[in-house]
């Protein structure tokens, strides 16, 4: 990955211009993504020297890459990967939706191709640590250790654990192609060619084996890697059918938006290579600012990723994305509440220590060292002084997990603090509606976020049937079956007393069970939500009358849930790869 691609894009004109037919919101949501991409991409420049190689080695990249045909789709990709003989599959290393592209894809086919993965993350002259790592003969940390993995790849080991680990479980080799970089243009192509060599040997002793090259994005361009293999296996009189799969290229993208096709999610460049959409340009970038700013700890790190001081330092800080939601849905925040928001992160060691001094978390502490421990962030609304003050804990750089407790923040200040005593059946679905608005702001600043569906959910306890998911949470098949029930019981009644008699078991749940299936059931119905404002079928005021409402009375966030769902009904879930 050279994450240099920032040096070939122009700054954005100052005159920018928006197709007519485009909608108010629409096109407010689009100059969001455009302001924060640039935002991003400027201090990407602010951090870079200036390197001539990489810059050559990016034109030839996007002189492939400058358009694209049409909507394709995850089923038209995943038949053209199960035919081919060889992929190439582009990776940007900082980002983690990078990974699990791959990981997914290696899922679908799983049991249809014989698999070998070839790896850029791996150097070539450490294939016997490679095969006595996957053979079990070397533990993890040994494994690392032996590769000098945080010195020849030093990006996030639990980005690619996964697929690793998966590759594993089902006997699927792994090779490595990377070698040592030289200078300039010319040692970037002396690594293709190696890795080309290491590739084109490894397809030629495993005749009908699918070969699946990940590399970083611009090594897959067709002039690039994908060459270097070509020109030894004609050397062979060898012939293939290869597939490049490229992800998330952002000119594409504002391209897309022109055209009113963003929300597609797999586009056809040519006959035999896709680019996958699975997040918006800023959040591409940001994640390698992220990795920036803790580059030496970035195989293992140990802290958040963001500074210290309770403000980002780099790219969107919650409160600008706070500010942008209120803007966008015409929402008030006095000046001086953004000044009493406080911002913690993983590394704020004494923050047990001051949350345990607030009287505001008396009776939630359990839940707050839950929600640390799995890695979720939160708000906590209190009083200091006599004034309204809040807190916000993330445990690391997450961009969706900020917006969306920005969006907890925006909500909290329009409805004011919770103050009545509410039973666990209004609790539950004030939860709901909680979650529903976190995730449906959360989509504002990534509309690539994704969230289940009952065909998803399905999907899932089939595969965890098949034991596809060893190392899952024994919770998660739980919360599955209990929501695809609670859709089933809505289609057959609005009766509050039929679900309360269904799930008070789950209501009484004195586990985080309740919260988990509460959450999921609102990031459910917020996704939807979002598509529903987006594309004008759900009034815009109906959304601020919710961010205003604190919900207190006797089963109303119970009945907004269920108008809501009734409302949406009709729309269509989005499938996102």
């Amino acid at each position: 990955m050279f994450d240099e691609s920032v040096w070939l894009f122009d700054l954005p004109p100052s005159d920018k211009r928006t197709p007519p037919l485009m909608s108010r919101l629409r096109q407010e949501l689009i100059q969001i993504q455009k302001k924060n991409y640039w935002k991003n991409v400027r201090l990407v420049r602010d951090s870079l020297e200036y390197n001539p190689a990489v810059e050559t080695y990016e034109k030839e990249y996007f002189d492939f890459l400058k358009d694209y045909q049409g909507i394709s789709t995850k089923t038209d990709l995943i038949k053209k990967v199960s035919g081919a003989d060889l992929v190439f599959h582009g990776d940007y290393h900082t980002l983690r939706q990078s990974q699990r592209c791959v990981l997914r894809i290696l899922r679908e086919i799983q049991g249809k191709r014989e698999v070998i993965l070839c790896l850029e993350m791996f150097y070539g002259m450490d294939q016997r640590y490679i095969n006595a790592f996957m053979d079990g003969e070397l533990s993890e940390g040994v494994f690392i250790q032996k590769i000098d993995y945080r010195k020849k790849w030093p990006f996030s080991w639990q980005n690619w654990s996964p697929i690793i680990y998966f590759c594993q479980d089902h006997g699927i080799p792994i090779i490595g192609i990377n070698s040592d970089p030289g200078e300039g243009i010319g040692g970037i192509r002396d690594r293709d060619q190696y890795a080309a060599k290491v590739i084109s040997k490894t397809l030629l002793k495993n005749p009908g084996k699918l070969i699946y090259v990940i590399d970083g994005d611009f090594h897959v361009s067709p002039n690039h890697l994908p060459k270097e293999v070509e020109q030894l296996l004609i050397l062979l009189d060898i012939q293939t059918r290869s597939v490049i799969i490229y992800q998330n290229a952002e000119n594409l993208f504002w391209k897309m938006c022109e055209q009113g096709i963003e929300e597609s999610d797999v586009i056809r460049i040519s006959e035999n290579s896709f680019c996958v959409m699975n997040t918006m340009p800023a959040n591409k970038i940001q994640s390698y600012l992220n990795w920036l700013e803790y580059s030496e700890d970035a195989y293992y790190p140990v802290h958040g990723e963001w500074a210290e001081d309770g403000s980002e330092g780099r790219g969107l800080s919650v409160q600008d994305i706070a500010s942008d939601l209120a803007s966008i849905l015409k929402l008030d925040l006095y000046p001086q509440v953004l000044e009493q928001l406080n911002v913690y992160y993983a590394n704020n060691l004494d923050f047990m220590d001051l949350i345990h001094d607030m009287p505001a978390v008396k009776g939630k502490i359990r839940l707050i060292k839950e929600k640390m421990k799995s890695g979720e962030g939160f708000l906590l609304e209190y009083e200091q002084e006599g004034k309204e003050a809040y807190l916000i804990y993330l445990p690391n750089s997450n961009l969706n997990m900020a917006a969306e407790e920005a969006t907890h923040f925006v909500n909290a200040v329009c409805r004011g603090r919770l103050t009545a005593d509410l039973s666990l059946f209004d609790r539950f679905y004030w939860n709901v509606i909680t979650e529903c608005l976190g995730f449906f702001g959360s989509k504002f600043i990534n509309e690539k976020r994704k969230a289940h569906s009952e065909n998803s959910l399905r999907r899932l306890l089939g595969q965890m049937k098949k034991d596809e998911y060893q190392k899952a949470d024994s919770m998660i098949p739980q919360v599955a079956r209990f929501i695809l029930q609670h859709y089933a019981l809505q289609r057959q009644t609005d009766n509050a007393k039929d679900f309360y008699q269904k799930f008070e078991p789950q209501y009484r749940n004195r586990s985080i069970l309740p919260f988990v299936f509460s959450t999921q059931l609102g990031y459910m119905l917020g996704n939807k939500l979002y598509y529903a404002v987006k594309k004008g079928r759900f009034p815009l005021t109906k959304i601020r009358s919710y961010f205003r409402d604190p919900f207190e009375e006797a089963g109303k966030a119970f009945s907004c849930y269920l108008e809501i769902s009734h409302r949406l009904k009709e729309m269509k879930h989005i499938t996102q790869f």
